[in-house]
């Protein structure tokens, strides 16, 4: 049960994350007048860092096979994007392009797991 919430308080924290960095990159898109073209890989950047966040604090009482969490918070992420993304576009249409979203979100979301239970041993 406890892994659960972690799961759960990761992909929740990672989610915030997004919300507050989509949010405050669309107003800099505002006022600033950044090209389009900029859009895709800031947002692209931003979910990286919000999984690698989520992982983070998924991964604080784990001790095991780290990397598969960390895939486990990346893929529940991008299934939360998914439906909130529906549910305000009222379209569950399941695409190429989500497909794609999820194998990013999983990839980074095993990279920084890996990524963080090196640098755990490397301070010990």
């Amino acid at each position: 049960m406890k892994l659960i919430g972690d799961y759960t308080k990761g992909t929740l924290f990672a989610l915030s994350i997004t919300l507050a960095t989509v949010l405050g990159f669309a107003f800099a898109v505002q006022f600033a007048g950044l090209s389009d073209s900029i859009i895709k890989p800031i947002v692209q950047v931003i979910k990286a860092i919000s999984i690698f966040v989520g992982v983070y604090f998924t991964l604080r009482h784990i001790e095991k096979r780290a990397w598969l969490h960390g895939g486990i918070v990346g893929l529940l992420y991008t299934c939360l994007v998914f439906v909130i993304l529906s549910l305000i576009d009222n379209n569950f249409e399941i695409t190429s392009g989500f497909l794609l979203e999820g194998l990013f979100a999983l990839l980074i979301g095993v990279a920084s797991a890996l990524l963080l239970r090196m640098r755990k041993r490397a301070m010990v």
